[in-house]
């Protein structure tokens, strides 16, 4: 009873071992994920604070930044959880299997006490050939025999417990001390997430000493995208005319058409425009980071990368427009049968007009602003545009 007892013990203790396993690799995978995500952050970071003013983009990168190490220490925070539960379960199964060892060792005892009583090898021999018949005396022989059989095995088992105990008291000590670290890994990133906070306040408070001008600019910044919007509207209506259209939806051939179904296929998979960065603004109307009263209308998302960054077609497409607009720099318009991605504020442009782009090509090189770059990509469906972000690869 008890050998089938330390068995379902065992197949307890290795399944549960097994999930938890998995469990805490995805989160460490996640984690990893994560802490690479604030590493970058915290280059573009640096690269900002290279200018000793505040600015919005220092805030946005610590609001990112903010949000990953909040991000972290929830992930920390399950990861405790789940090494508390293998803390949990090893002590479960530890204190089961002891109580299963003792009673082998009761058992085992008692059986070597009552073969001690009956040590005389002659005794064990007038206790066999006093059998009324051969098949008894061969009997009693067997028993003997597999009395002591049976004393190997339990010694055995008692061994093999003895094994496991000591497998899961040094596993519950190296889970004791990943959980220890854990919990210091969640404190030291709690300090970090106050340090930053502080320091994006304080620049929120240089900023506000200066809200007039900076209004003044948002104020110009707006009228330029509702222009830049109404212009991309103009250039849709103006492709969809010249197409053969006799509405306002783009006139496909037959291979556009594959390029547009294709494209429409790999929705949440394309490659991100630039190797690396952050969704800075959403799609959509934001609110501005500092001055709350300013709502900010986005045609698409503007992502924050590294200084004067390179970016890539995120589709094959062909190249319909290549223009300079004020305040966006020079705008890349690339059609993929009747969607269109836009690309503004490049300051290189390595394409023409009517040129024919593969996925990932590079199309030009980002402006900056002194501390690091901000691309505007937008998603077109003839006259509608969408959410970038769901069309994107999440990071």
């Amino acid at each position: 009873m008890n050998v089938f007892r330390v068995i379902l013990i065992l197949i307890f203790f290795f399944t549960f071992t097994v999930a938890y396993t998995q469990s805490i690799e995805a989160i460490k995978k996640k984690n990893a994920k994560t802490e690479k995500e604030i590493a970058y952050l915290n280059k573009l970071l640096d690269n900002a604070r290279n200018d000793q003013s505040a600015t919005i983009q220092k805030i946005t990168i610590i609001n990112q930044k903010i949000v990953k190490g909040k991000e972290m220490i929830q992930s920390l925070t399950n990861e405790v959880k789940y090494i508390e539960k293998q803390i949990s379960s090893n002590e479960y199964v530890k204190s089961d299997l002891e109580a299963s060892k003792q009673q082998m060792l009761d058992f085992y005892a008692k059986m070597v006490y009552e073969t001690w009583k009956k040590r005389n090898t002659s005794d064990k021999l007038v206790y066999i050939f006093s059998s009324s018949s051969f098949t008894q005396a061969y009997a009693r022989y067997k028993y003997f025999e597999q009395v002591q059989d049976y004393s190997k095995r339990q010694l055995e088992r008692i061994k093999q417990t003895n094994d496991s105990l000591t497998s899961i008291n040094n596993q519950l000590t190296e889970l004791m001390a990943l959980k220890n670290a854990t919990q210091s890994k969640i404190s030291a990133q709690n300090n970090e997430l106050i340090k930053e906070q502080n320091q994006a306040n304080k620049y929120v408070g240089e900023l506000k000493k200066k809200e007039k001008e900076i209004l003044r600019k948002l104020n110009i910044e707006i009228k330029n995208r509702e222009r830049f919007k109404k212009e991309l509207e103009k250039l849709i209506a103006a492709q969809a005319k010249k197409s053969g259209s006799k509405n306002s939806n783009y006139k496909l051939t037959p291979e556009e058409k594959l390029i547009s179904d294709d494209f429409a296929k790999n929705k949440g998979k394309l490659p991100w425009p630039v190797e690396q960065g952050f969704v800075s603004e959403k799609f959509g109307v934001n609110i501005h980071p500092v001055f709350k009263q300013v709502k900010l209308n986005n045609a698409g998302i503007t992502i924050t990368t590294s200084r004067n960054a390179d970016v890539r077609a995120v589709f094959k497409g062909v190249v319909t427009e290549i223009m300079f607009i004020p305040g966006d720099n020079n705008v890349v318009i690339v059609r993929h049968g009747n969607y269109l991605t836009v690309y503004s504020n490049l300051v290189e442009i390595f394409i023409k007009k009517g040129d024919t782009v593969n996925v990932k090509q590079k199309i030009g090189k980002l402006a900056s602003s002194g501390e690091n770059s901000t691309l505007n990509f937008q998603v077109w469906k003839d006259k509608d545009n969408m959410d970038p972000q769901l069309w994107l690869t999440p990071w």
